[in-house]
């Protein structure tokens, strides 16, 4: 999945010589990416489907204990300097009712920063949807 690199360089430690990312537990439904800075872990982001209704917000507070964490996209995002959850919603006759929840959270040594964690999910986010998440693959 690409993400928007400026964004993400933001939240990497700057001293970093070699990046590596790695898929886990890569199904339809639960999705786990790690991405690594010289052999330490930097960032995690994780991908699943959860019953319809729950909001990015309460995601962030319930998973992280981030308690007043900034909003945009109707509500569908929700974010803070070190940690950002998306909502893409499936709703219609051809697919499953659920939402698809996808929480990325920064690790020290990388560097925590709003700005560059609202560009990185909403640019995510946005791939996502060019791929039909709301789909089941077969």
């Amino acid at each position: 999945m690409s993400v928007p690199t400026d964004a993400l360089s933001h939240l990497l430690p700057a001293s970093g010589r070699n990046l590596t990312a790695e898929a886990e537990g890569s199904t339809d439904d639960v999705q786990l990416c790690k991405v690594n800075v010289d052999d330490v872990m930097v960032l995690a982001l994780s991908r699943e489907r959860i019953n319809a209704g729950d909001s990015a917000q309460h995601i962030l507070l319930s998973q992280l204990s981030i308690a007043r964490p900034k909003s945009a996209q109707d509500g569908t995002i929700a974010y803070a300097d070190e940690a950002a959850v998306s909502l893409v919603k499936c709703r219609g006759a051809d697919v499953e009712e659920e939402d698809i929840s996808t929480l990325v959270n920064v690790l020290k040594p990388a560097r925590p920063n709003e700005s560059a964690m609202k560009s990185l999910i909403s640019g995510y986010t946005a791939a996502l949807n060019k791929q039909e998440p709301c789909k089941r693959s077969s």
